[in-house]
């Protein structure tokens, strides 16, 4: 985390320089822009990575975009050549998505794409709708290596209210591992994570808003703010779902809640992905507070 710093030449030059296609991927609808620990950006669309590792060297900018979503129309089926004695793929035959500078008619069809492998309804595709419906999620998918395990955070939340820094895991009702001890094995791992290195998450969180205010990407809901300098870690997460129906809530959050209530600031069912998660005082309705 001590790696990323907020003057790398990616970071300036996107600040100053604002070349058109980065002007239109930060203008683009449901779009949304995760920036790394290792100095670099990642850039989602409804859960897919539609720009990896976005860098810049000092005289150039590189990255990366899964070929799947660059398809174009029609192109599900890759053709061969048959008429040879001996059946070659038809290179001339692929066709991929010309674009430029990730103009709009060019980036919807990247985003239909990316679509089909992340419907609304799955996971990715919740969370992509927490982040673009509510307004103060400030990191997505933060990976780290921890204990011979590899950490992936779904969500951070920055609770203006409370002045906290939150991790959120984020589960859907079909996930298996609700009722197991996995989750809570899962959720004890985030929990003891943020207990041995609380100084270094706050300070890298301070680093990350710092470089999202500067590139005007952050969430609606932190643009108010100038800093999160008097903002403190949450240590334990929160359980977030997005897609509960009520009368799964009556027969399941109980036991879910039981098995995590030491591990957990608590748990939030919700039906939808509008919702506020700041943390409450009390348990109200379907937001749970242990």
């Amino acid at each position: 985390m001590k790696k990323l710093d907020t003057k790398n030449k990616l970071f300036l030059e996107l600040e100053t320089k604002k070349p058109n296609w980065w002007k239109n991927i930060v203008s683009e609808k449901g779009v949304y822009i995760d920036i790394r620990k290792d100095n670099y950006i990642d850039i989602y669309f409804n859960g897919g990575n539609i720009i990896r590792e976005l860098k810049f060297d000092g005289t150039k900018y590189s990255g990366s975009i899964n070929y799947k979503y660059l398809l174009s129309d029609n192109s599900e089926y890759i053709k061969y050549d048959f008429s040879l004695p001996k059946v070659k793929l038809a290179k001339k035959k692929i066709d991929l998505l010309a674009f430029s500078d990730f103009e709009h008619k060019e980036f919807k069809r990247i985003k239909d794409n990316i679509s089909k492998y992340y419907p609304a309804s799955s996971e990715k595709g919740i969370q992509a709708k927490f982040v673009n419906k509510t307004d103060c999620f400030l990191d997505t998918e933060f990976a780290y290596n921890y204990k011979n395990t590899k950490l992936r955070i779904d969500l951070v939340w920055i609770d203006v209210v409370n002045k906290k820094i939150m991790f959120v895991e984020l589960k859907t009702m079909g996930d298996s591992r609700l009722y197991t001890n996995e989750i809570y094995d899962q959720l004890k791992k985030y929990n003891d994570f943020a207990i041995n290195f609380e100084k270094e998450i706050v300070e890298y969180y301070q680093k990350v808003f710092e470089i999202k205010k500067k590139l005007n990407i952050l969430p609606k809901g932190l643009t108010s703010i100038s800093s999160l300098k008097d903002f403190t870690l949450e240590k334990k997460p929160l359980l977030l779902f997005g897609d509960c129906q009520q009368n799964w809530i009556d027969n399941n959050a109980k036991d879910i809640n039981a098995k995590i209530d030491n591990v957990a600031v608590g748990s939030y069912y919700f039906g939808d992905t509008k919702y506020n998660c700041d943390i409450i005082s009390k348990t109200n309705r379907n937001r749970y507070i242990f």
